[in-house]
């Protein structure tokens, strides 16, 4: 008896569940790379650096401090201290994410997502003007355009 005859008799039986086998392998296999697109085309989240620098209590200090390193400032030297402001430049590294395509922008909608209490006063191309309100004080938060992609961020009290 031939192999094929053998087997012919399982195949019907068989046939659903290699199906299904092939069908979940193929839906696990996109979603694993759906999931690697999506945060590979992500900008950079910086709500963290953005609440640490607003909330503290001495600029000069946030150089030495690694939770108010921005992402895309590449080091300590792209920003400047002093008591009372804190200004940093970078260049803008991430690509447009589909639904925002301009670093200025993206830079003001991820200021306004990531404070509670902010008045969003200035919007033009080239600056973007916020004040937040911390329990402890009020802040001016300046996103502007220095040159194609480059940022700076200005944080008064």
């Amino acid at each position: 008896m031939s192999l094929a005859r053998r087997v012919s008799p399982l195949l019907p039986s068989l046939l659903p569940r290699i199906a299904l086998a092939c069908g979940a392998a193929l839906l696990f296999t996109n979603a694993v790379d759906a999931a690697q697109t999506t945060e590979q085309n992500q900008p950079a989240d910086i709500c963290a650096a953005l609440t640490h620098i607003v909330d503290a209590s001495d600029f000069q200090q946030l150089s030495r401090e690694s939770a108010a390193q921005l992402p895309g400032v590449s080091n300590a030297d792209d920003c400047r201290a002093s008591p009372h402001a804190y200004d940093c430049h970078w260049r803008a590294h991430w690509q447009a994410d589909g639904a925002i395509d301009d670093p200025l922008e993206e830079l003001g909608a991820d200021i306004a997502a990531c404070f509670p209490r902010v008045v969003h006063d200035v919007n033009t191309p080239v600056r973007q003007h916020f004040v937040v309100t911390t329990d402890a004080r009020r802040v001016s938060v300046t996103a502007s355009v220095q040159g194609h992609n480059e940022l700076r961020l200005r944080v008064t009290r």
